[in-house]
């Protein structure tokens, strides 16, 4: 700017000693001027823009170069950062591992116990419904008992009942009997009871001579009297055996006790006894009274026995 303006005043001293065309040469020279001046001041301000153009540039590079300072302090704050937290993420993660390894074989034993639990417990369940399978047949069983037991009960009082009336009944024809037969000595005749059965035994002297199967007068009037007794009670059964001394061959008394007990048959058949209701048997001398060691005990052992039994099938029935 200063050069310019001593060239300025030089012009203008010279102004005046030159021509006219050296004047508009000047002229010419100084409008050149004064556009290259215009053109430098143009320049000049677009520099100064420029250059304040560039301070702000370079202090918006300062400032971006600051920030980018600190972001890269923040950066690498934040990469040791995230390296610290990188391990102690992995040493969490090793800490989980073990934690999840150790969860596994503890739940792995859990797992083991509660299978064994679970395996008692359904044998427990099967063993209570085996226990209630058996409890409920036990209940059947013992209803069924119940019952049976009510049953049983009822048939023993129906049997109590009727072994009463039947005790009854023996001794009610044990007494007729007796009455009946009131007339003949004790000796030719007794009446007894034993078990439940009436034994009328009668003696050889009052029926029978001796090695006979013939009846005496007497003998048949006996027994008459008895088949009297007995056709009021077509329901007892009636046994009538022979018996004889140890006289003789075994043989012998065999047949002679037969034959006098199916003499004895025949009179109380003939005297209105159902025959159905009447048995024959002998005993020959094999179920005496007394030892067969004198005429006193032979003569005891000589004797007709007519056994009176109830009839026991209804008792059957009910013992069934």
């Amino acid at each position: 700017m200063k050069n310019i303006s001593i060239l300025l005043v030089y012009c203008l001293c010279i102004t005046a000693c030159v021509s006219t065309k050296k004047y508009d040469q000047l002229a010419y020279q100084k409008r050149q001027l004064e556009s290259d001046k215009m053109t430098m001041q143009k320049k000049m301000a677009e520099q100064e823009i420029n250059i304040a153009g560039l301070k702000d540039k370079e202090r918006l590079l300062m400032e971006t170069q600051d920030a980018l300072t600190k972001k890269r302090t923040e950066a690498a704050n934040l990469q040791k950062a995230h390296q610290d937290l990188m391990e102690k993420y992995d040493e969490l993660l090793e800490q989980n591992e073990k934690v999840l390894q150790i969860s596994t074989e503890e739940k792995a034993l859990l797992s083991e116990e509660l299978a064994a639990q679970q395996s008692a417990l359904d044998q427990k369940e099967r063993e209570l419904q085996f226990l209630e399978r058996k409890l409920q047949s036990q209940e059947e069983n013992l209803v069924s008992l119940q019952n049976d037991v009510v049953i049983r009960e009822r048939r023993l009082a129906e049997l109590t009942r009727k072994l009463y009336a039947k005790d009854s009944l023996m001794q009610s024809i044990r007494s007729s009997i007796n009455d009946a037969l009131r007339s003949f000595s004790a000796e030719d005749l007794t009446v007894s009871e034993r078990d439940g059965k009436v034994y009328v035994s009668l003696s050889q002297n009052l029926l029978f001579a001796k090695g006979s199967d013939v009846l005496d007068v007497a003998g048949k009037r006996a027994i008459r009297k008895v088949a009297d007794v007995l056709k009021e009670h077509p329901d007892i059964e009636i046994n009538v055996e022979g018996h004889t001394d140890s006289d003789g061959t075994p043989e012998k008394n065999w047949d002679l006790s037969v034959m006098r007990a199916t003499t004895v048959v025949k009179e109380l058949t003939s005297s209105g006894l159902d025959p159905h209701q009447v048995i024959a048997s002998g005993r020959g001398l094999f179920f005496p009274k007394v030892k067969n060691d004198t005429e006193e005990n032979k003569s005891v052992n000589r004797r007709t026995e007519i056994i009176l039994s109830p009839d026991l099938n209804t008792l059957y029935s009910l013992l069934e």
